[in-house]
């Protein structure tokens, strides 16, 4: 039976860069194994959700596997907390969070506080809001809290009681703007808001005199002394991949939003050293692991974040390189990959360096295999792609079409 690996480059995606002589990354990277594989094989832009609409990460993977995301999206906190390792009861309520720097007016100063954690920073921030934070809120208001924190600044709040998700959140979702006060937008809700306002005010009181923050300012970093939360919900059941397209599935992904979403819909979470989701993913590592999983996977879904990084931070030079380690990676995959392996590498958004936010760009889309039709594009690049064979395809499309190369879909009509 034939197999296949989806590559999705999360955030790749870009517009002309003046930097880059008016080419995008994708145009500048050195990428022999992917031009030869878009030259061999077949390509074309997709539309994630709809033309113009900006994805996020956890709607538009949503459409990539296949669930309509305005169907069948329980916000981003849930998916986040089931990668992350934590198992949601019914009734659970879970939040993206990120760790972030305020001034004392709760003016946020950076989003991230400075993107990367160190892991002892991590653990340290852990303890003190389980410790600290959330058994003294427990006791006062009969809600059970557990945080842990992801990759990088990134992390999740899951409360468990007498809780809603029917609030607003707190991360201002910019730098230059104050806290936002968590609001019910439901009377059912009034106490998880004001749980969640003396979280933020317990935050900033613990954080802003940790040992690590010390550390912080002596060496000119920005501080830690606040958790922007965001995306509340609670988990629904989806179909599973293995029984919508027939596949036996598996994931690799060092993000937990990501992870989270392929537990979701039934793929088997496997793990690889030293791939987090950061910029010093073993790209080569993960590849050759999916070559390893097909062994025993029918279809294995591969996730690539730091391309989406380097484009929130504005370094297209870092975005270009991220891109040329990728390519070292996949030529390590075919040399490894069963001969009747199909490949498809594509974006789960755009985020143009110019932007340095997702856009509703249309990105590139590419199939490779077996008998998969040959078109006249020569380079996997956004400009390529839209003279190939696929025209214009939705993120709804891509399962579909996987499938429809492993000879699982079922006959529609007679």
């Amino acid at each position: 039976m034939p197999r296949a690996l989806l590559v999705v480059l999360d955030g790749c995606g870009d517009r002309p860069v003046k930097e880059l002589g008016g080419k995008t990354p994708l145009e500048v990277a050195v990428k022999p194994t992917m031009d030869r594989l878009a030259s061999e094989g077949s390509c074309g832009l997709m539309d994630v959700i709809s033309p113009g609409i900006r994805p996020g990460s956890d709607t538009a993977h949503l459409a990539i596997f296949g669930y309509d995301p305005y169907r069948y999206y329980p916000g981003r906190g849930p998916l986040e907390a089931l990668g992350a390792g934590l198992d949601l009861k019914p009734g659970d309520v879970a939040f993206r969070t990120n760790v972030a720097t305020v001034n004392s007016d709760f003016v946020v100063l950076d989003r991230r506080g400075g993107r990367y954690i160190d892991p002892s920073e991590a653990r340290e921030i852990e303890k003190i809001i389980n410790n600290e934070v959330l058994q003294p809120l427990k006791v006062k208001y009969g809600i059970e809290g557990v945080y842990k924190q992801t990759v990088e600044h990134r992390g999740v709040l899951v409360l468990r009681g007498n809780v809603s998700p029917a609030v607003t959140d707190t991360d201002p979702h910019r730098v230059g703007a104050r806290v936002e006060e968590a609001r019910a937008l439901r009377e059912e809700a009034r106490l998880t808001s004001e749980f969640i306002n003396e979280f933020t005010r317990l935050v900033y009181e613990k954080l802003g005199g940790a040992k690590f923050n010390e550390l912080r300012r002596r060496e000119n970093k920005p501080v830690i002394n606040m958790v922007l939360l965001r995306g509340a919900g609670t988990f629904k059941e989806l179909e599973p991949l293995s029984v919508r397209y027939r596949v036996k599935p598996a994931i690799i992904a060092g993000v937990a939003l990501i992870r989270g979403i392929g537990r979701a819909v039934g793929m088997e979470p496997i793990d690889v050293k030293g791939y987090v989701g950061s910029k010093d993913d073993d790209f080569t590592a993960a590849f050759m692991e999916a070559a390893r999983q097909l062994g025993s996977h029918d279809f294995v879904f591969l996730h690539v974040k730091p391309t989406d990084s380097m484009s929130h931070d504005g370094d297209f030079r870092g975005k270009v390189m991220i891109i040329e380690r990728v390519d070292a990676g996949l030529r390590a995959f075919l040399e490894r990959a069963p001969s009747d392996t199909y490949v498809f590498i594509t974006c789960d958004h755009a985020t143009p360096i110019t932007v340095r936010e997702h856009t509703g760009d249309p990105v590139p889309f590419m199939a490779w295999g077996p008998d998969v039709m040959r078109d006249d594009v020569t380079r996997f690049s956004e400009r390529d792609c839209a003279k190939g064979y696929w025209s214009r395809i939705r993120g709804l499309d891509v399962m579909n079409i996987i499938a429809n190369y492993l000879g699982t879909l079922e006959k529609f009509g007679e």
